[in-house]
């Protein structure tokens, strides 16, 4: 079993490493490398210190320092080294010939060997990986950290734009009682009145409302907030309700702070049910200034109501 044993230019070859650099590795980490029989040129190792060789090789690749390629060599391959000088003494002290079957059994012996400290050293290329693998969680973890932050803020945001609508929202019902002081709850309209369908009643029978985004009516409430808003910020509008039976007035009076011109609304509205059996809030007659809407006014602006609101 000749090719058990193997000469420098050999392991160079099978290697593909320079002949110079193997005799160098032999010379800087002898200790490292097992001893071997014969003597200068005729001087050969074991088949198994390819495998020292070859992660020397690798380890000068990486560009290791000399500390750091002992250490690995230390720890993977003294019990190799110290496995396969004690071998070559049984046999040397036994005038054993390196081709007897105890050898043969001696160096299958020590190829289990050089397959263990194979796994060890996969064993540190697989803590590498879990070090990488820990410090891709690390990074996950915080984005994920940033993004719950960038969440929370949004939604802080939008909570505050709800709360604004709503006081707004009161600000509107206030508006539409201001001047009434202690004046009957029954001369305002309640919530509900206010919230229902508005629609308006076609010379066919048929009533026409606008729906918007979210299915939501346009209602008496969005309406008069329209009206108030059309009119220009120069002017003050003063509002008054007439209650009547199912029924609500509403007379919206402007007045011009400079050139002191009136401008005045009056809205009649009334809660009807449609044969569909929907209960809504009708607009019966619109009046500017004392002239009556035409029903084809009110058509065209609820026509521009819908375009806008839907």
């Amino acid at each position: 079993m000749e090719d058990r044993f193997l000469s420098l230019r050999e392991i160079g070859r099978r290697l593909g490493i320079p002949p110079s650099t193997v005799v160098y590795y032999k010379d800087r980490y002898n200790r490292y490398i097992p001893s071997s029989s014969g003597s200068g040129r005729r001087q050969k190792y074991p088949v198994e210190v390819l495998e020292i060789f070859r992660r020397i090789r690798e380890m000068y690749g990486m560009n290791w320092s000399t500390e750091q390629i002992e250490k690995e060599l230390s720890l993977n391959f003294s019990l190799l080294v110290d496995q396969i000088n004690n071998d070559q003494q049984l046999i040397n002290e036994a005038g054993l010939e390196a081709s007897s079957d105890v050898h043969a059994i001696v160096s299958s012996l020590s190829a289990v060997l050089g397959k263990i400290s194979d796994l060890l050293s996969n064993q540190t290329l697989f803590q590498s990986e879990i070090r990488d693998l820990r410090e891709e969680v690390a990074e996950m973890r915080r984005e994920k950290r940033s993004l719950e932050g960038r969440l929370t803020e949004r939604i802080h945001s939008l909570s505050n734009k709800v709360e604004r609508l709503q006081r707004d929202r009161e600000k509107l019902y206030e508006k539409l009682n201001e001047g009434h002081g202690e004046r009957d709850v029954s001369m305002f309209p309640d919530k509900e009145y206010l919230q229902l369908p508005l629609v308006i009643k076609n010379a066919q029978g048929d009533y026409l409302g606008v729906l918007g985004k979210g299915r939501r009516h346009f209602t008496l409430e969005d309406f008069v907030s329209l009206l108030e808003s059309s009119i220009t910020t120069r002017r003050r509008v003063d509002l008054e309700w007439e209650n009547g039976q199912d029924s609500w007035l509403l007379e919206i009076s402007a007045q011009d702070s400079e050139s002191g011109e009136d401008k005045k609304i009056i809205l009649s509205t009334r809660k009807t049910v449609t044969p569909s059996d929907n209960t809504v809030t009708q607009i019966v007659r619109m009046s500017i200034n004392g002239k009556e809407v035409p029903e084809a006014l009110l058509l065209s602006l609820f026509k521009q109501i819908k375009d806008s609101f839907a």
